[in-house]
């Protein structure tokens, strides 16, 4: 068993938990400036009518307990959305590391152009990318694993989460990928430098 500080949280929730105690609240929070920082839940943990606030920060093992083991939704949209879009960045940010950023972020926009229920022309038209190769495995490994994590998070936000299978968790994760977009694209950042 690992030691690590994500593995001491899960740990330290199951303690909680086994104990007889409960997650009664939870949001999710991240510092905005130039990028994303600094991820943290903040837990409110009953146990047996003692409530005590945690804030732990993002970690893997966290997020993966949050998600399956202890499928925890967040007290509102706005952490939720938030949370979504922490999950796809570091998607995005891991297989940015095994094909290069610039065609990782290719493929990205690829995808989300194919999908129009996510509602995202009007970021995608302001993205700065050149269409991919798709000649090569590095692409179709690529776009399957982007595509799985798309799906797969909106699958979890149903089928773990509990949230209903509508057209509002799809808005829901649109938010988030507009986030993501923004955030690597910093549309905002250059419409405020660059108005009109």
């Amino acid at each position: 068993m690992s030691n690590s500080k994500g593995q001491r949280q899960v740990d330290f929730l199951k303690q909680v938990i086994t104990a007889g105690g409960t997650i009664a609240k939870a949001s999710f929070s991240i510092e905005r400036g130039l990028g994303r920082t600094h991820p943290a839940y903040l837990l409110t943990l009953d146990q047996h009518g003692a409530l005590t606030l945690q804030e732990l920060p993002w970690t893997p093992e966290l997020e993966e307990y949050l998600l399956h083991e202890r499928p925890t939704q967040m007290d509102n949209r706005v952490d939720e959305r938030e949370r979504f879009a922490n999950l796809l960045s570091n998607n995005l940010k891991a297989v940015e590391a095994q094909v290069g950023s610039d065609f990782a972020q290719a493929v990205f926009v690829e995808i989300l152009r194919e999908h129009p229920e996510y509602a995202l022309g009007q970021l995608l038209a302001k993205v700065p990318v050149y269409p991919p190769s798709h000649g090569g495995a590095s692409y179709h490994e690529c776009r399957m694993f982007l595509e799985h994590a798309i799906v797969g998070l909106q699958n979890t936000a149903v089928l773990k989460l509990g949230y209903p299978n509508s057209p509002e968790t799809i808005q829901l994760v649109g938010e988030a990928l507009g986030i993501v977009l923004d955030d690597k694209f910093h549309i905002s950042l250059r419409t405020q430098l660059f108005p009109g």
